[in-house]
């Protein structure tokens, strides 16, 4: 079982979630309340043994849910808009495209590789995702580890040109 805990901007007030998950089930943890929860499919969740439509859509740490026939707006909080825009502009570092569990990394420090190059597989929501090299160079510097929880837009490594 993986845990995390997120921070969300929601009506100008934060909002704490823990999550505790392993293989699409788990509990959410919000404002002292244990919700159970399994994901269906792509877009259909169980809370609470009710099965609940839902859609996600983001922009950069801001999220839109639909989910339930009501709309939220979630900003992620902990993050200024700057940071974002600093740590987009690193072409040499492979970052996590969601939370998620890290499960293979594809290559080790001193490999060569191309650009567009598959470098690691991450899991999130029972679905696999590959990350590839956004350039051709060298992997100078591996941060995570396989099986390793990261949060999106954690750097699982970095490559010298």
């Amino acid at each position: 079982m993986t845990s995390r805990e997120l921070h969300w901007q929601l009506s100008g007030k934060e909002i704490a979630v823990r999550i505790e998950e392993s293989k699409g089930a788990g509990t959410f943890h919000i404002a002292g309340q244990t919700i159970p929860f399994c994901f269906l499919d792509r877009n259909t969740i169980a809370i609470s043994g009710r099965r609940i439509r839902f859609y996600v859509i983001r922009a950069g740490n801001s999220y839109t849910v639909w989910l339930d026939g009501r709309t939220y707006h979630l900003q992620r909080a902990g993050k200024s808009p700057l940071a974002e825009t600093s740590l987009a502009t690193r072409a040499n570092e492979i970052k996590a495209l969601m939370p998620g569990k890290l499960l293979r990394i594809e290559v080790a420090v001193g490999d060569t590789v191309s650009e567009k190059q598959t470098v690691a597989i991450m899991e999130s929501m029972k679905m696999e995702t590959a990350l590839y090299a956004p350039q051709a160079g060298h992997i100078a510097e591996i941060r995570c580890q396989p099986g390793q929880v990261v949060e999106m837009g954690e750097v699982i490594m970095v490559i010298d040109s």
